[in-house]
């Protein structure tokens, strides 16, 4: 073994706190689907038919662990630093996982070998640098944050990596390590960084030209022996079972056949799952994918974090890959299913469109392709594969950064209209494959509430409006002369001084009728609709807030909002 654990210097103090890594914590879906996906490229990338993935869970001491004299000085010197000032609840939470698997004998070590292109020097360099993205065609996504997501499931946030692959004819290997703690002080003026790489002697780093060392640690020796030509294996040191109360093997065999569900019926990717401490095991393959996915299909709500593939869309595009037609399309790149779900009156929903790329799920969210997008059309699921060309570029490019979701403001301007006009291109192919729906045969919910009561009533009669006359006016109405005489001022001459009448006084504004306050209640109504996780109006909300102070009962309502939900079943 020629590598050493090494934590670099530091020009800033860090914490052990991580929000990267913190993000997913307790949640299984982001850490399996992102080590599938990079398992996924590689396959693609090696020109492989099949890509096979093996989990693999089981103990190793803690002794035993390439590494673990160089990270035990750097944690306890960081502790120390770090008890001297305020620590956070988050940050003590961190530090007594750590000092518990470090007490312990032995610790587990989820272990995953696939059998892609491989590591070597330029692939470990990119999996190693935050924020380095790798988006070639042949890449469902990109390493980016990948290597961040899994530490999510270390307790010690502890990776090893070891990587196969061809050089000039002949297998060539290479390892390397990652560690994350918190930067320690050495000196005055000095001191180590919080991240710590497996690395060729002391005087090298990530910038050196050969950085990472050719043999291959005991404890990932066994691992990477099982290749018979190039691939690579991960260890997540100190597995913490995605800190989740499903099983390890049920977690990761739930979201491989429902993330990669594409991949995996077309018979691109097989996923081994294997937990020695438990003697249990799994194999994810189009054979498995209805008993798993069956165990899903009443789970209508998504992962947390939302975006996710919930259990009952994922068996759904199961059955439209096993009962739908395949579509074709004249776009490069670009291919499909389709299963009608008007002759299925239990299966009469709103129509889905769930889209993949590489046979990974991105979405089923993309602009012109949502449910509402298809009414007055007749229901049904749909999966578009857009995988290259034109359309696979411009959907890869606006991929969030877990390659979930359609961020179309991430393109230019030109790229997102091209985007939108593909997107209103393929939406105009499933409607014509779906069919308008006919008078006679538009869907209405079983159980469709009817309200009944007093919604409707006969109008409260109102008197007549009756502006209010001036005096001039009321004097003219009872027969007078329409104007008041005044006495007029006498002359030298002892005549008198004739003038003109001036106008009268203004008259007033008329007040506008205010009616008597009757036995009703004064309030303000709204109404909501609460749509279910596949878009269907499932729920109308009613909101009566009562006006408040007229008289004693408003008084009371006003202290509290009446609500009344109605289900429409």
């Amino acid at each position: 073994m020629d590598g050493n654990l090494i934590f670099g210097s530091a020009n800033q103090p860090q914490g052990f706190l991580n929000l990267a890594m913190a993000k997913w914590d307790g949640n299984p879906e982001p850490i399996v689907r992102e080590m599938l996906q990079n398992c996924l490229d590689a396959a693609v990338e090696a020109n492989r038919a099949t890509g096979e993935v093996s989990f693999t869970i089981r103990r190793v001491a803690v002794e035993a662990i390439p590494g673990i004299e160089a990270y035990r000085e750097q944690f306890e010197g960081a502790v120390r630093e770090r008890e001297q000032g305020k620590q956070g609840g988050a940050e003590r939470l961190v530090v007594k996982r750590i000092q518990r698997v470090l007490a312990g004998p032995d610790t587990q070590v989820l272990f995953c070998r696939d059998n892609g292109i491989g590591l070597n020097a330029d692939r470990m360099k990119r999996i190693l640098t935050e924020g380095n993205t790798d988006k070639s065609e042949a890449r469902a996504g990109a390493f980016g944050i990948g290597h961040l997501t899994a530490f999510a499931a270390s307790d010690l946030r502890f990776i090893h990596y070891a990587g196969r692959s061809r050089s000039n004819g002949s297998l060539v290997d290479v390892a390397s390590a990652h560690a994350v703690l918190a930067s320690r002080t050495v000196d005055r003026n000095s001191g180590r960084g919080a991240h710590g790489f497996w690395l060729l002697g002391d005087d090298r780093t990530l910038f050196h030209p050969h950085p990472y060392p050719n043999a291959v640690p005991d404890l990932l020796r066994s691992e990477i022996e099982c290749l018979e030509d190039t691939g690579s294996v991960v260890g997540v040191i100190g597995f913490n079972g995605f800190r989740s109360d499903e099983k390890p093997v049920d977690a990761i065999s739930r979201v491989a056949a429902k993330n990669f569900l594409v991949a995996i019926w077309n018979g691109s990717m097989v996923v081994h799952i294997r937990d020695e401490t438990t003697a249990s095991e799994e194999t994810v393959d189009r054979e498995r994918l209805e008993l798993i996915l069956d165990r899903e299909r009443t789970r209508k709500r998504a992962e947390q974090g939302g975006g996710w593939l919930s259990g009952e869309q994922a068996y759904r595009a199961w059955q439209t890959l096993e009962t739908g037609r395949k579509l074709r399309f004249e776009e490069e790149g670009v291919g499909g299913y389709f299963r009608s779900l008007s002759d299925d009156a239990k299966l009469r929903t709103r129509s889905r469109v769930q889209v993949f790329r590489n046979g990974m799920w991105i979405t089923n969210e993309a602009d012109r392709l949502l449910p509402r997008d298809f009414n007055g059309f007749k229901p049904f699921d749909a999966i578009l594969e857009l995988d290259s060309g034109a359309v696979g570029d411009l959907l890869r490019g606006a991929e969030g950064p877990e390659h979930r979701g359609l961020e179309r403001r991430r393109l230019g301007r030109r790229d997102s209209r091209k985007l939108l006009d593909k997107l209103k291109e393929l939406a105009a192919r499933l409607r014509e494959e779906a069919g308008r729906v006919e008078q006679s045969e538009e869907f209405t919910p079983t159980g469709f509430a009817m309200f009944r009561g007093d919604a409707e009533r006969e109008a409260e009669k109102v008197p007549p409006y009756r502006p209010r006359r001036s005096p001039v006016e009321a004097s003219a109405a009872e027969g007078g002369q329409g104007e008041e005489s005044t006495p007029q001022p006498d002359t030298e001459e002892g005549g008198s001084v004739d003038r003109e009448p001036g106008p009268g006084p203004k008259p007033t504004r008329p007040r506008r009728f205010t009616p008597k306050p009757g036995r009703s209640i004064r309030g303000r109504c709204s109404v909501r609709a609460v749509p279910d996780a596949d878009g269907q109006l499932r729920k109308l909300r009613v909101m009566w807030r009562p006006a408040s102070g007229t008289n004693s009962r408003n008084h009371r309502l006003s202290q509290r909002a009446f609500r009344l939900v109605a289900s429409l079943r």
